[in-house]
């Protein structure tokens, strides 16, 4: 498939907060994400995320405003 009908989706963890906890926090904010090992426990367990990740995906009608909505929630403490 062409790269413009992709979803750019990225994983990542936040320092000091479990992933499952952390996606919660987002999702009372209006901010869905997923959660989880993403059918690659093994992998997630030799990476040291025991707790899985938190997968974002980001689509062509994401605005400006919801993106810098997510990178301030991730920032909060």
């Amino acid at each position: 498939r062409e790269v413009a009908f992709r979803t750019p989706t990225f994983v990542l963890t936040v320092d000091g907060r479990g992933s499952f906890d952390e996606a919660s926090r987002l999702a009372r904010r209006g901010i869905a994400v997923s959660v989880g090992t993403f059918y690659a426990p093994e992998t997630m367990r030799r990476l040291g995320l025991s707790d899985g990740a938190i997968r974002v995906g980001l689509v062509h009608y994401n605005t400006k405003e919801e993106i810098d909505s997510l990178f301030a929630a991730l920032q909060e403490s």
